[in-house]
């Protein structure tokens, strides 16, 4: 795969981002951190959560150069598996922050391309201008959406807040749910949503976390898939970036909102297919 753009930014100036993009041999990838709730600082890296995301994304890294191409599904678990072992050795007993992220990763493999995520990253596989395949969900935003309603009509304190976080999270991780979380808890249950095309489907993909997918699915930036490549071919990634910022800069802090945050961490990569001729 040949990188063709890339962006990263963080939702808060005062915090380095906690989303990452990066590609590698056949693999290219966005982790989204789940941010942490609390100051809880038991791993090394600033945070927690900057402890797993860093990790992922330099395991896919060294994945990608050193090993024979394996699909998403042995990837994904291999590398959750990973983070366990990593985390008996360094985490304290009661780590109650547990540090998760989604994960959005584009394997090509000498057959075919597969596209897999845990979590709410979103791939879009591309045919020149066209989109040729979408592997996305609406679960978590659907969630967070329900979360926030509630919190305001109940008046929910901030510890009652966080405490309900808590528990969303650890249903994500245990995979209570369709729809699960990345990480290296003990109880983990990984679900992998993924699609396999002919090496003819497409011929670049693009992948991003939700924070970027907002310039869609949140501020209705652009209408569609088609129509946001259609502007970073034109302009680049970082001008999306840019859009979404101005956009969010220009929200009413006190206005209610579907989220949490009016302004999330985000990562979107850009990758064309090279094909052996």
């Amino acid at each position: 795969m040949h990188v063709l753009d890339l962006t990263e930014s963080p939702g808060a100036s005062a915090r380095p981002t906690e989303d990452r993009a990066g590609s590698s041999g056949y693999l290219a990838w966005v982790i989204d951190g789940a941010t942490d709730f609390t100051e809880e600082r038991s791993l090394p890296g600033g945070s927690n959560v900057q402890w797993l995301v860093n990790f992922v994304d330099q395991r896919l890294r060294d994945i990608g150069r050193a090993e024979p191409p394996t699909g998403v599904h042995a990837v994904l678990n291999s590398l959750a598996e990973e983070a366990r072992r990593r985390l008996v050795e360094i985490a304290p007993e009661g780590l109650r922050n547990h540090p998760c992220c989604s994960i959005g990763v584009a394997a090509l493999l000498p057959d075919r391309l597969e596209l897999g995520r845990i979590g709410d990253a979103t791939l879009i596989a591309y045919r020149g201008p066209e989109v040729a395949h979408e592997v996305s969900t609406n679960f978590f935003d659907r969630r967070e959406a329900g979360a926030v309603e509630r919190s305001l009509a109940e008046q929910q304190s901030r510890q009652k807040v966080i405490d309900d976080m808590f528990s969303r999270r650890l249903e994500y991780i245990k995979g209570v749910h369709s729809e699960s979380v990345f990480s290296g808890h003990p109880e983990k249950v990984l679900k992998t949503h993924s699609a396999a095309l002919s090496l003819d489907r497409a011929d670049s993909i693009l992948l991003c976390t939700d924070g970027f997918a907002r310039a869609i699915a949140d501020y209705a930036i652009f209408p569609d898939w088609r129509r946001l490549r259609r502007r970073i071919d034109e302009k680049g990634l970082n001008e999306i970036t840019s859009q979404i910022r101005q956009h969010e800069s220009q929200l009413d802090p006190a206005a209610q909102t579907p989220r949490f945050k009016n302004a999330d961490d985000l990562a979107a990569i850009l990758v064309s297919i090279e094909r052996e001729t």
